[in-house]
């Protein structure tokens, strides 16, 4: 049903690089009653809305010191609404704060980063690229595995391990971490310029030449029809 629903909504789809439309399948259930237990009918659907990159420019995080998006055994891998309530109360403080967004740590520590609320996290120390391995608690999104490829097509290390909160402080004083950006569909790649943890906080200074711009136009490249496509990631809607 896709194809043509995306036949009919074409018009939405404003002309542009950093323009698309958003394609949302969700399931929601349908069962006439209210119970503490799983329902019997559920009905499947697709909406899709104009969009363009979630955020207009750099953005503030603070890493998560005590509250926790999804722990093992649970679904934080997977696309449900539970995730994003969970998250809705500590965001709310970070921005009171000045955050955008919080990069979530390990529920059992708070030790290691892991991912933010609306993007995969990466991490350029020195010329590597570091990302934390998909879990019950993080998403295995599509921008994520392409931003892989990306930097492995351009002769880049990606290094997918845990990677310690207190890694990632030593490499902002030590002048190790270049930059961290996030990746996600609706984010695309976003740059993060500051992030707070411990009462501390680490300004990233601008790069040029960042990865995160290179692979952002290499991708988007990609999608608008501009370059080659040699992993066959576009499907025409004929």
């Amino acid at each position: 049903g896709l194809e043509p629903l995306l036949k009919m909504d074409k018009e939405w789809i404003q002309p542009g690089i950093g323009i698309s439309l958003y394609i949302r399948p969700f399931v929601i259930a349908t069962e006439p009653a209210i119970s503490a237990s799983p329902a019997s009918t559920y009905r499947f659907m697709i909406i899709c809305s104009p969009a363009k990159a979630y955020y207009s420019g750099k953005v503030r995080v603070l890493f998560a010191e005590k509250y926790s998006r999804s722990a093992d055994g649970g679904v934080g891998f997977a696309k449900a609404a539970g995730n994003y309530a969970a998250q809705f109360y500590p965001t709310s403080l970070a921005q009171e704060k000045g955050y955008q967004q919080i990069i979530w740590t390990d529920a059992h520590t708070h030790e290691y980063l892991e991912e933010a609320g609306t993007m995969n996290i990466f991490f350029r120390i020195d010329d590597r690229l570091v990302t934390a391995p998909t879990s019950d608690r993080i998403l295995d999104g599509i921008t994520r595995k392409s931003i892989i490829q990306l930097a492995e097509d351009n002769g880049v290390t990606v290094e997918i391990r845990r990677v310690p909160v207190t890694e990632i402080k030593e490499a902002a004083r030590n002048g190790s971490l270049k930059e961290i950006f996030g990746a996600g569909t609706a984010a695309v790649v976003s740059p993060i310029s500051a992030f707070e943890h411990g009462n501390e906080v680490f300004e990233i200074p601008d790069l040029e030449n960042s990865y995160a711009s290179k692979f952002k136009k290499q991708l988007q490249d990609i999608q608008h029809n501009l370059s080659e496509d040699i992993h066959g990631w576009r499907h025409e809607v004929k």
